[in-house]
């Protein structure tokens, strides 16, 4: 019997906020523990390096008899093994270092570059069916990059009209008569320049006010935006961390006695193992992926969101997984990110693929509210904030895991 070994491969900027491998774990021995009478479930957790110097969280799951639960002198029965696949510092690494005026700069500029795209998906929609609420919350963050780009001359407005501003012009008039530079000349355009600077510094301000830890979000958007455009339009980044993602795999492939891999992953990770599964170029996989690795989980897979804003991205992709694998995929139809992968934006069974791929997942439907619409849920931007809502922040809470796991024990990919 193959040793179930499971790569956890999370989202990033809002979507890792508190989660850990160790939660998602715990999540499925609670559910694990609720299925069964009589067995007791518990996790060891430990530290692995693989090359090249890389650390890896490993969450170990066990189970034995429930009257054994607390003798130490039986060992319980190692039924799942998952490695965490970390990734966020490779990705972010250069993004991180820029303040938060140069990070919104780069949300600017990526937003002015993609918009032509985002306008003509309220046109041609191409399979994505909420272009409306994306370009909403895009030119969200584009007025609010904006306003925090402009506070910078704005607030040296303010500072100069704070001082005597007549003494400083006369002395800034001699210094600059001494080197024979034009000298200032205060007129009604500088006042109105002034009036300008204060106006805005207030509407920043108002705007930060009313949106809460507008600072945190800001950042963990714009570093999630910029990231995942970097990664898919710089090939050195995508080299990097497939390369580390394969240099995982072959770390299991040789510590790990008969493995069979499956992948469970969430939001950009989605992205990440469809990438080392249905490599670019038709370039096949490695030889690990192709003899290991049996089963795909995506949880809020944005392969939609990304194909319509970067079309050709998944086009020319390597299809000889699609007769090895098994894929699950989780979607909620209030998350505007995740994907149905249907032609309309209703339940029901997988209709397509990743593009001309010959494989559909297995689609389970997982909701927390019954279905909302309306001028407020959309102002709101409620659809974008459901993305985290797969699982409550505490690992007692329910989560999609209770849809996953019937679908893990039909297909034995974990024991009972």
């Amino acid at each position: 019997m193959s040793n179930k070994i499971g790569i956890y491969i999370t989202g990033l900027g809002q979507s890792i906020d508190n989660e850990t491998v160790e939660k998602y774990v715990e999540r499925l021995k609670n559910e694990l523990s609720f299925k069964t009478d009589g067995t007791f479930y518990y996790l060891k957790i430990e530290k692995k390096i693989y090359p090249i110097d890389k650390e890896c969280t490993v969450v170990n799951l066990y189970r034995k008899s429930r009257k054994d639960k607390d003798n130490k002198n039986i060992e319980g029965e190692l039924i799942y093994k998952m490695y965490d696949f970390q990734y966020h510092q490779i990705l972010t690494n250069r993004f991180e270092r820029h303040n938060i005026i140069i990070k919104n700069l780069l949300l600017f500029t990526l937003i002015l570059k993609k918009f032509p795209q985002i306008t003509l998906r309220l046109f041609n929609g191409d399979g994505f069916s909420r272009p409306y609420q994306t370009l909403y919350a895009f030119l969200m963050l584009f007025t609010i990059s904006l306003c925090i780009l402009f506070l910078v001359p704005a607030c040296i407005e303010i500072i100069l009209n704070s001082t005597n501003n007549d003494t400083l012009i006369e002395k800034t008039n001699a210094a600059l008569r001494f080197f024979n530079i034009k000298t200032i000349c205060v007129t009604n355009s500088h006042k109105t320049l002034s009036a300008i600077g204060k106006t805005i510094l207030s509407i920043t301000t108002l705007v930060l006010l009313f949106a809460p830890k507008s600072k945190t979000i800001l950042t963990s958007l714009a570093t999630e935006f910029s990231c995942v455009d970097s990664y898919i339009t710089n090939g050195d980044q995508s080299q990097i961390l497939l390369g580390n993602l394969d240099q995982l795999i072959e770390y299991i492939a040789e510590n790990e006695p008969d493995p069979e891999i499956h992948f469970h992953t969430y939001s950009f990770g989605c992205i990440l193992a469809i990438d080392a599964l249905f490599p670019i170029a038709e370039i096949p996989p490695s030889d690990n992926i192709q003899k290991l690795t049996k089963l795909l989980i995506t949880i809020g897979n944005p392969f939609e969101f990304i194909n319509a804003y970067y079309p050709i991205f998944y086009e020319r992709r390597c299809s000889v997984m699609k007769d090895k694998l098994n894929w699950i995929n989780v979607y909620s139809i209030l998350d505007v990110f995740s994907t149905n992968f249907r032609r309309d934006d209703k339940r029901g069974e997988a209709e397509f693929g990743i593009k001309d791929i010959a494989l559909t997942p297995e689609n389970i439907n997982y909701e927390i509210t019954s279905d909302r619409s309306g001028l407020v849920t959309f102002f709101s931007l409620n659809s974008i904030k459901m993305h985290k809502c797969y699982w409550d922040y505490s690992t007692i809470g329910q989560s999609c895991m209770k849809v996953i796991l019937p679908s893990l024990l039909e297909k034995k990919s974990i024991p009972l």
